[in-house]
């Protein structure tokens, strides 16, 4: 075991060679960030984490605040004294004092402010100093300095709590930007589908197809306000540690929620309550998922989804008939279980037909052509119509006409003209295939979170 002087050897070389880098950058005014660990290691995986959290906020704080860095010079280093940036700064229309105040109110505005060290040096390499006494970070009380002084902390006290204080930080931060990225992509799969023009039956933004009391703005509207409980859907995933065949009600008491912002949204139009439903499951899967893996497997996926669901079509639509789905499934049976049915079996629709037809077709090159995409969508919302019971054609009209529907839907894949005929009799039924919209919004988020399939 290494000697604790030869430990602080390490530190101060550390700390010489850092004022080295410094110096070369004489004539420049420069910035650096470090943190205020106490004891060692002065740097391991979880602090060097939360050094690069806080790193990219103070870019941004910098650039905010019209402080331009050059970013060609910026200098980014792990060694005994920690984690450390130094950069020199380009001109700028504030004097070195006001530099200071800005970069202490980066400081201070922080929650763990108090761990960040933002120096600032000027053009002959001196520091400037606001000669305020920073508090002690453990009890808040007295100085820094003092409780040093005055030994009233050990260093073990000031580690758990730096540790358990950054962990929380990071932890924080990962489940954020999973829930975000989440969030928008689900928001951005919604947008894709009602984009998506023609569709038989369905509105888009020319055509109300086979509705009377919607249109494309009425879409937008609903569109425009799920954002939110997407993002609750995923951090109830995220947080989430009991046992999952309890958490159906967890996820529609959010939907239940969602579901009332659509309906003041659209003046108690229905525009997307399956995609809600649907929605919900699939990102808490992912966001549960994600909070412990860096990738989601398909094989992970669906077995949540169906733990979800497990039961729900027995549970949920065989007692009455006072539903749309109630009615549906005790007239048909099991083809009329609809999107339960879907879950249940761990969505075969989305992964044994539209991702496989995804993966080959929609890439980052795909959308930036707009027809192409149309293109795309098109070829995935037929092929999803050819597969899928869909419950609200059964519901509307009966079996014979799902599979008519069906065939008229597979000719249409690489033929217009047979598409025009699949567009005519929607029109002519009166059918509009709601379930199968709702099944390619949720692919689309499936396929833009990149799940590995088992031919991986």
């Amino acid at each position: 075991m290494r000697s604790s002087n030869s430990i602080l050897t390490d530190i101060l070389d550390a700390k010489e060679k850092r004022t080295l880098l410094r110096s070369s950058f004489s004539g420049y005014t420069t910035l650096s960030l470090s943190l205020n660990i106490a004891g060692v290691p002065k740097s391991n995986d979880y602090l060097t984490l939360f050094f690069n959290l806080i790193l990219r906020e103070l870019r941004n704080f910098l650039m905010a605040n019209r402080i331009k860095i050059i970013t060609d010079e910026e200098i980014i280093q792990t060694d005994a004294a920690g984690d450390f940036y130094l950069v020199p700064l380009a001109n700028t229309q504030f004097n070195i004092q006001k530099i200071k105040l800005i970069t202490e109110n980066f400081e201070e505005q922080h929650c763990l402010g108090r761990l960040i060290d933002v120096d600032i040096f000027d053009v002959n390499c001196k520091p400037i100093s606001s000669k305020k006494q920073k508090v002690c970070y453990l009890c808040g009380k007295h100085s820094a300095i003092s409780c040093m002084r005055n030994k009233r902390h050990t260093y073990t006290e000031i580690r758990e709590k730096i540790a358990k204080d950054v962990k929380k930080y990071n932890f924080n931060n990962k489940k954020n930007e999973v829930v975000n990225k989440l969030s928008s992509m689900a928001i951005k799969a919604v947008l894709y589908e009602i984009a998506l023009h023609p569709k038989p039956g369905l509105v888009s933004f020319d055509n109300c197809g086979s509705h009377d009391d919607m249109n494309f703005f009425t879409f937008l509207d609903s569109s425009s306000v799920l954002f939110p409980y997407f993002k609750d859907f995923c951090n109830l995933g995220y947080n989430y540690n009991d046992n999952k065949s309890n958490v159906l009600a967890k996820i529609r008491e959010i939907g239940l929620l969602a579901e009332e912002a659509m309906f003041d949204a659209t003046n108690s139009v229905n525009t997307h309550k399956g995609v809600i439903f649907l929605m919900g499951i699939c990102l808490f899967s992912l966001a549960k998922i994600l909070s412990k893996d860096k990738i989601v497997s398909e094989v992970r996926f669906r077995e949540i989804v169906r733990a979800i669901g497990n039961d729900i079509v027995k549970n949920e639509l065989g007692a009455n008939n006072n539903t749309h789905g109630e009615i549906v499934f005790n007239k048909y049976g099991k083809i009329g279980a609809g999107v339960r049915g879907e879950v249940e079996a761990g969505l075969p629709t989305v992964f044994d037909t539209a991702l496989p037809y995804f993966k080959k077709t929609l890439n980052s090159s795909s959308i930036v052509n707009q027809k192409h995409i149309q293109t795309i969508l098109m070829g995935g919302l037929l092929r999803i119509m050819e597969k899928n019971n869909d419950s609200n054609i059964l519901y509307r009209s009966d079996k014979k006409t799902l599979v008519e529907l069906q065939r008229l839907s597979k000719c249409a894949i690489n033929n217009f003209d047979e598409y025009n005929k699949l567009d005519e009799f929607c029109r002519v039924k009166n059918i509009s295939p709601g379930g199968s919209a709702d099944l390619l919004a949720v692919s689309l988020l499936l396929h833009n979170v990149n799940i590995i399939t088992n031919d991986i």
